[in-house]
């Protein structure tokens, strides 16, 4: 058929719509063709050389190599651990056996999981010393043991390959027959590393799991900790010797050790951690403080993982189930010394003393007075109060009370001042001027100026109290190492004029119904009574400080000196009338007039703390001490 009738033919069956696709499909057809003739036609030109790939990369290739040998376990079990060293003994014996191999060194990872790279110490100083060319061959006993993380495999045996392009360091994975030089082996090497990342998230799952049906049921996950040793039974027995280190550690710190003087101690005796180490830190001892298991209760599942991969611990706030077990096993020491050595360690580094004691005065003019160490956060409202009332008969509170109440301006009263009804009484705030001593208050801190230092006759140490009815503060001087000495010079002889007082600020802003935004400012009244001084600030008079630069800020008006400072407490307490304030007041000032030597004198009562309860004396403490040391 010639091309013109096949052209008829085509046109009268498809019509004249479609000679386009017609060429096309000619033009295909033709190009076929060609193809097929060039294949049958060519031929090898003479003088042509074909050179053969070598053979895939094989870990029996020829050629010496330096072969190191990675083996990982997850726990310190017995049984892991004899997992590490079969590992061992069987690569010592295989890379002997090879010939041209040599063992260059085995790297081993003892109780470190597979899904963390940064907790591997062994494996990236196995990775550094590839770097530097000291192997040529890494032996691992399968994907899971290298890593249960696809990216980090990946990325490692990347790194491994590319380190020195001209040397290679290849890892042959036995189990999976896996060798990473081989150009073919990605694909197997991601499946089987994602078997392993999947693996770990299961054996996570399984293990959150175990550890809810475990607290519902009362069997909490318990594990040796210095002191204490677990049972089968899920208990803790103390490890007589080892307590020692702990209720040393408790007590020292009670006396006002710090925490790296204990741990220099504790180093020097050779005293050993649960690992067995005897070079100690601050660090250390701060944990083993903060453990509640030192002192009987359990506390169990605190901490959670929330990522596998990263393996970062976190603080559970409900996040997972948990359980908290007073009384869970024998205290090494009691929980009223632990609640101690938990409110030094809030007092910061200012509390030098340790645990100051709480002294009460029982008569005489400072009745009632409370002996603090201002830096000493275990005080709070209730504490002051409680304290301050126990020395007092009820009849005595009541009455106190009342006039405290007519003074402040909360209650009406009968009684009058014949000479001053209708006269104004200046507050003592307007009498405070450069020459004045100064005690000044902010909801943190505590402030005596010069004067104060100049008055006392610039003593070392001074002792405050505080009467949380009388709304009344007393310094005096005392000797240095005293239970609630506060140092009113640094060591380099130079005033210290401001302390940290977070606690005890916190408690009188509370008592006074303060604004915690304001500061205030009161003016010292200095007796002299023999050789003793005292100062007395009345809390009730305040000089109010505001804005950030605590400026002095006064009504307004201005008209006189009538004038009302600005409003500073949290409420309104309704004004009494002048000439009934005045008599209780004139009463309660006398009190400074009447205070004698002996009562500069005064120790007052040793008490208990009541944010603390009932622990040792300082006396008991240090003699306590000494046996410890001597037993250690």
């Amino acid at each position: 058929m010639d091309g013109h009738m096949e052209k008829r033919l085509i046109e009268g069956k498809g019509g004249a719509g479609k000679p386009a696709k017609v060429a096309q499909d000619m033009e295909r057809k033709e190009r076929k063709e060609d193809i097929r003739r060039r294949v049958q036609n060519a031929a090898v030109t003479e003088g042509t050389v074909f050179r053969k790939a070598k053979p895939k990369p094989s870990i029996m290739d020829k050629g010496s190599k330096n072969v190191a040998v990675y083996a990982r376990v997850s726990t310190r079990n017995e049984e892991q651990v004899s997992s590490i060293e079969n590992q061992t003994k069987y690569y010592t014996e295989k890379i002997e056996q090879t010939p041209d191999w040599e063992m260059y060194r085995i790297y081993a990872d003892e109780g470190k999981s597979g899904t963390s790279m940064r907790k591997r110490t062994e494996f990236q100083q196995m990775l550094k010393d590839a770097a530097d060319k000291k192997m040529d061959l890494i032996l691992c006993a399968s994907v899971s043991r290298f890593a249960r993380n696809v990216s980090d495999c990946i990325e490692q045996v990347r790194q491994l390959k590319t380190v020195n392009p001209a040397n290679p360091v290849g890892v042959y994975f036995e189990t999976e027959n896996i060798y990473t030089l081989d150009p073919d082996c990605g694909q197997m090497l991601s499946i089987h590393a994602m078997l392993a990342d999947w693996e770990s998230a299961n054996k996570s799952r399984r293990m959150i799991l175990s550890y809810d049906q475990r607290i519902c049921t009362g069997q909490y996950p318990v594990s040796d900790l210095l002191g204490y040793r677990h049972t089968s039974e899920g208990g803790l027995v103390i490890v007589e010797d080892e307590a020692l280190t702990v209720r040393f550690i408790f007590l020292a710190y009670l006396m006002g050790y710090s925490l790296g003087a204990i741990a220099e101690i504790l180093t020097e005796k050779g005293r050993k951690t649960l690992t067995g180490r005897t070079d100690w830190n601050g660090g250390m001892v701060r944990n083993i403080m903060s453990n509640e298991r030192r002192w009987g209760d359990l506390e169990a599942r605190k901490t959670i993982v929330v990522d596998y991969v990263k393996g970062k611990s976190i603080k559970n706030t409900e996040i997972r189930d948990s359980a908290f077990v007073p009384n869970h096993h024998e205290g090494i020491v009691s929980r009223e010394i632990a609640a101690a050595a938990k409110m030094v360690s809030a007092s910061g580094r200012a509390l030098e003393s340790g645990v100051p004691e709480t002294a009460v005065i029982g008569a005489g003019a400072l009745k009632g007075f409370v002996s603090i160490n201002p830096v000493f956060s275990g005080v709070d409202r209730a504490v002051l109060e409680e304290l301050s009332r126990s020395v007092y008969s009820e009849e005595e509170y009541e009455r106190l009370e009342r006039e405290v109440e007519i003074i402040n301006g909360e209650v009406h009263s009968n009684i009058l001042s014949k000479d001053f009804t209708g006269y104004y009484v200046p507050s003592s705030a307007f009498f405070i001027g450069k020459d004045t001593p100064t005690l000044t208050l902010t909801r943190k801190q505590i402030k005596f100026n010069k004067k104060c230092h100049e008055k006392l006759e610039g003593c070392v140490c001074i002792e405050m109290l505080y009467h949380p009815m009388l709304q009344a503060v007393m310094i005096r001087p005392c000797r240095e190492g005293a239970g609630n000495a506060v140092r009113w010079e640094n060591s380099r002889g130079r005033i210290q004029e401001e302390i940290s007082a977070h606690a005890f600020c916190g408690a009188v802003y509370d008592i006074m119904d303060w604004k915690p935004e304001y500061g205030f400012r009161f003016r010292g009244i200095t007796r002299e009574r023999g050789s003793r001084k005292a100062m007395v600030f009345f809390l009730d008079e305040p000089q109010i400080l505001v804005d950030g630069k605590m400026q002095e800020r006064s009504d307004a008006s201005q008209e006189s000196l009538l004038s009302r400072y600005i409003p500073y407490r949290n409420r309104d307490i309704g004004k009494a009338e002048t000439g009934m304030v005045y008599a209780l007041r004139r009463r309660r000032d006398s009190m400074v007039d009447t205070i004698t030597e002996k009562d500069i004198s005064e120790k007052g009562i040793v008490m208990d703390n009541p944010l603390i309860g009932k622990i040792p004396t300082r006396k008991e403490v240090r003699d306590e001490l000494n046996e410890l040391l001597m037993s250690m």
